[in-house]
């Protein structure tokens, strides 16, 4: 039984031809630099959310069986619902449904299995024909697909998730049952029929918890596909993941209508910290960005960095070093994420070389001969200790700030470098908030952080 496309037309061309044009036109390859097994995409039509899409598409991995979730705009039910159809249709062809795996889902957890939820639901239907540009660039039927699993050399099917009345856990359990050999696509978007500058807010608030991991302060009306959105989250947040943003837009942005409109937006899952991903990929990136900003304080022009890569407008600290000749010339940095990294670092750069009280503003003569290192901040995590010993088994090896009323101050976990010793470590940084390295009281905090360290080569 075939699931026949309810929205070519309408959502995208019904001419394959045409939807495969407009489909490539919104590839970007060489922004692609990780293929990643789990994705977030919007589901409007194409002419809105088609570019966000396709930037997590591109960067999409597909395994053995696709999983597809999305929320059910329709019909209500607890739990979740899969189909009995055998293929969905789309004009690019047919995508074969995994029947075997949905027979053993639903003997594992609370579901329905009827096509009834699926028949006017399009978060499903939108999301296939990006899967066959992708994997399948020409129009097939069912019997090419079947032709086509010997050219590729494995079987690719997708299991179509709805989701109701439901318990993130649900979704969570379920993509980490079936990661070894599964991908997974999670069908939402963003806030809905705000004026523009409110959509921006809450669409601004929803990739901050996104990118955080903080999916407890997650509201309903942020986006459609929550509960899908949170069991991905649920699941990186398990396994020490992050989510990487790709794009991030409205409705209004394209058609200019700003009364009400719609947020779409897209990441996908990275095995390792944001921090990590940024090192990898746009080390080079930031030490232009650095360098740029600094060259324009000195000139006293405004800077404003173009081509920004979409991670880099994630909230972020960081802090940013200057040498000459292996000697300290400045050094300023954020302890709290409060705006884009890529202004974090911008503002940084500049206040390093010209604002540091500790030394005269950078001259144009000592630029090239500028050493520069930037450290990027993790998120702070409140150190719980007993007495002032157990404080000092918990501080190594990480960056520490600490906190007693008005008396702050911070050490980067470079200068364990310096000072190896965890007493003198935490006297000293006591002396630098201001107060006697003896000192210790109930009221006393301390915060841990990591940094990911980047020194400009040569």
């Amino acid at each position: 039984m075939n699931k026949e496309p309810l929205y070519a037309g309408s959502f995208y061309p019904a001419d394959p031809d045409e939807l495969n044009r407009l489909l490539d036109s919104y590839k970007e390859p060489d922004k692609v630099k990780y293929k990643s097994k789990a994705i977030i995409v919007p589901h409007a039509a194409y002419m809105y959310s088609g570019h966000c899409a396709m930037t997590a598409y591109q960067c999409f991995e597909p395994s053995e069986n696709i999983f597809i979730i999305a929320p059910s705009h329709n019909e209500m039910f607890t739990n979740i619902a899969m189909p009995e159809y055998t293929y969905f249709d789309t004009p690019l062809g047919s995508v074969e449904v995994n029947n075997r795996l949905i027979k053993e889902l639903a003997a594992k957890y609370p579901c329905i299995v009827s096509n009834v939820p699926f028949e006017r639901e399009y978060a499903i239907e939108i999301q296939l024909p990006f899967l066959q540009n992708i994997l399948f660039p020409q129009k097939q039927n069912a019997m090419d697909f079947v032709k086509n699993l010997k050219k590729i050399g494995r079987k690719l099917r997708i299991v179509p998730i709805l989701v109701g009345k439901c318990d993130y856990h649900l979704i969570a359990d379920i993509i980490s049952e079936y990661w070894e050999t599964s991908s997974f696509i999670i069908s939402s978007d963003l806030s809905h029929f705000y004026d523009q500058n409110t959509c921006r807010q809450i669409d601004n608030y929803t990739a901050a918890i996104i990118e955080t991991g903080k999916i407890d302060c997650f509201q309903k009306e942020q986006a459609c596909g929550l509960i899908g959105i949170r069991g991905l989250i649920e699941f990186a947040n398990n396994n020490d993941a992050s989510m990487i943003r790709t794009e991030m837009y409205n409705s209004g942005d394209i058609d200019k209508e700003t009364e009400r409109v719609v947020g779409y937006g897209s990441w996908f899952l990275y095995p390792y910290s944001k921090n990590h991903y940024i090192e990898q990929y746009y080390k080079n990136y930031i030490f232009n960005i650095v360098r740029d900003s600094i060259l324009h304080a000195i000139n006293q022009e405004k800077f404003i960095p173009e081509h920004v890569p979409p991670v880099m407008f994630e909230y972020g600290a960081s802090f940013v070093t200057i040498k000459i000749d292996g000697k300290l010339r400045g050094c300023v940095g954020s302890i709290y994420p409060t705006k884009p990294l890529i202004m974090d670092l911008v503002d940084n750069a500049k206040n390093a070389g010209f604002l540091d009280s500790r030394f005269i503003p950078l001259t144009i003569d000592e630029l090239e001969h500028i050493e520069i290192s930037v450290s990027i901040l993790s998120l702070l995590e409140n150190i719980k200790f007993k007495d002032e010993k157990d404080l000092l088994s918990k501080i190594y090896p990480y960056g520490i700030i600490i906190s007693e009323h008005d008396n702050r101050a911070v050490y980067l976990p470079s200068v364990w470098e310096q000072l190896p010793d965890k007493e003198i470590f935490l006297n000293s940084l006591k002396e630098k908030a201001g107060l006697p390295p003896t000192y210790f009281s109930k009221t006393f905090e301390a915060y841990k952080f990591t940094t990911v360290d980047m020194e400009e080569t040569p």
